[in-house]
């Protein structure tokens, strides 16, 4: 088949599906907010200098409690529910919905951005043991309710399938928290040192803009489509039952979640010691492992989490109207095209994450890590896909359950193996966590949704193929040292893996899109 003809395809395949339109457009505006956010990282560095920066990081655990018991929640159970009554043809329904999860998102947030302020020296001195960090808590909480009201709008959005408001929001954010601190630096509060609380006030700025744009993206909308909302919406009772019923689930997920990997963030250090016997080197360790190898290791997680974020309306969409047939090609088709993502990124970090560890970090111990973090991939991006179809189908409740058991068996290793074998018992809880919320997802989905995987189209091919494709690119990286010394190593190595990527793929995914699912627009 030839290349123009394949790529006319996906093409096609792009505009008239509105899951994949959607996923690539979350996909472009995830990989360029990253690139942005390690920008800010970089700009921060220099401008606070490393202890401020770790004030600045120590304060992130709090907020990311706040956005799972404001945000997060609300803002997956209107993406559900405005998708049902969306595929119903009920928009004064699906409205209605949208304006109790705009009221209780603002409410919530409020009272938690009131709370944390209040609280924030006790928060500070026992929570965090930092009470250096108190005045960046504080404004910090002034971003919570944008955080949380811009992230029912999202939702409200992305039940509509219309994901292109949800992406350029993230881009206005990241780009207004760095050129909003890079302008207060330069022209308004200019002087020699600048602290943790100035970068704070980036986040506030980042939170604030992107609001407004949804604001204005939700009025021009409803303006434009006004008609549409005619009619008389179910019964008040009934929404706030409906919304609260999948709203608690969620957020109850969510913040246990983050919770207990706070819970594993804190222990690790600690445990870690018991094993080195040496506070420096653990630390140094857990530095390289969480904040190097892992990151990266995560990085091709924007395609499936993207695909993750438009499954669930799609999912919900199709499971209210009985449309059996789509959502059995839709789950298929994308759990499918997880492993493809996973089993490349396990063979691309395998063959190159030594190189990748010295080129990027200057670090063969992030190397090594990278290395062993490769068998996760498959696992991590189909738990993602899973727990996203499962949502869709109304099982936030029994995700809640698997996700804290497989957190608890990775706070287990690292009680049992860190003291014995290092941060690879980590590596190995990890891997047992995964599998066994891969493997409980999938048996919970089967007796939902009758799919079909076959081992050879959609694990044994692909592994023969990336493996042959990836020894073949790792040889044209080392040959292209040597005969182009004048090249920098990085540029060679991100365009020999590019190419490996888009050799490798472009077969399986003119295969895999061959019958297309569609929706309705």
């Amino acid at each position: 088949m030839k290349i123009s003809h394949i790529l006319s395809k996906i093409k096609n395949m792009t505009a008239n599906n509105l899951v994949i339109k959607g996923t690539l457009i979350l996909t472009i505006a995830g990989f360029s907010t990253r690139i942005l956010g390690f920008y800010n990282r970089i700009f921060l560095s220099g401008l606070i200098g490393a202890k401020e920066m770790g004030i600045y990081q120590l304060i992130f655990p709090l907020y990311m409690v706040a956005f799972a018991l404001t945000t997060c929640g609300n803002e997956l159970a209107v993406t559900k529910l405005v998708s049902e009554y969306k595929s119903r043809g009920d928009m004064a329904s699906a409205r209605a919905f949208f304006r109790v999860c705009f009221v209780v998102s603002a409410l919530l947030s409020l009272t938690v951005c009131f709370i944390m302020r209040r609280n924030a020296l006790w928060l500070c001195t026992h929570i965090l043991n930092a009470p250096e960090c108190v005045n960046c808590l504080k404004i910090i909480c002034l971003g919570i309710p944008f955080m949380s009201m811009k992230g029912s709008i999202h939702g409200y959005f992305i039940g509509l399938e219309k994901s292109s408001v949800h992406g350029i929001s993230d881009l206005l954010e990241q780009t207004a928290k760095i050129l909003g601190l890079y302008l207060l630096a330069t022209y308004i509060c200019v002087r020699s040192s600048y602290d943790a609380q100035f970068a704070v006030w980036g986040i506030v700025i980042g939170e604030l803009t992107a609001f407004l744009y949804s604001v204005a993206a939700l009025l021009i909308h409803h303006r434009k489509y006004k008609n549409c909302f005619q009619g008389r919406p179910i019964r008040k009772a009934q929404i706030f039952r409906l919304f609260a019923k999948n709203s608690i689930p969620l957020t109850a997920n969510r913040l246990a979640l983050t919770v207990l990997q706070s819970i594993e963030a804190i222990m690790i250090p600690t445990v870690l010691l018991m094993y080195y016997h040496n506070s420096e080197l653990s630390l140094a360790t857990y530095g390289v492992f969480s904040g190097m190898a892992f990151p990266f290791i995560m990085f091709p997680s924007t395609i499936t989490n993207s695909l993750s974020t438009m499954l669930l309306p799609a999912v919900s969409s199709a499971n209210s109207s009985l449309q059996k047939p789509y959502l059995v090609r839709l789950c298929e088709k994308s759990l499918h095209f997880c492993l493809l993502i996973g089993i490349f990124s396990t063979i691309t970090f395998y063959i190159f994450g030594r190189d990748i560890g010295v080129l990027f970090f200057q670090n063969k111990e992030a190397g090594m890590y990278l290395y062993q973090l490769s068998f996760l991939c498959p696992l991590i991006y189909l738990a993602t896909t899973l727990a996203s179809i499962l949502n869709g189908l109304g099982f936030a409740a029994h995700n809640l359950l698997l996700t804290m058991i497989a957190t608890v068996i990775r706070i287990g290793f690292i009680q049992l193996l860190i003291p014995k074998i290092g941060i690879t018992g980590y590596t190995a809880g990890m891997f047992a966590s995964y599998l066994f919320l891969s493997l409980a997802c999938m048996g919970k989905l089967q007796k939902q949704v009758p799919i079909e995987l076959h081992f050879q189209e959609s694990i044994f091919l692909p592994c023969c193929v990336f493996t042959l494709l990836g020894s073949m690119a790792y040889y044209l990286f080392l040959k292209g040292q040597s005969l182009c010394p004048n090249i920098p190593a990085i540029l060679l190595l991100l365009g020999v893996i590019g190419l490996y990527g888009l050799v490798g793929f472009l077969p399986f995914l003119a295969v895999l899109y061959r019958k297309k699912p569609r929706t309705e627009s």
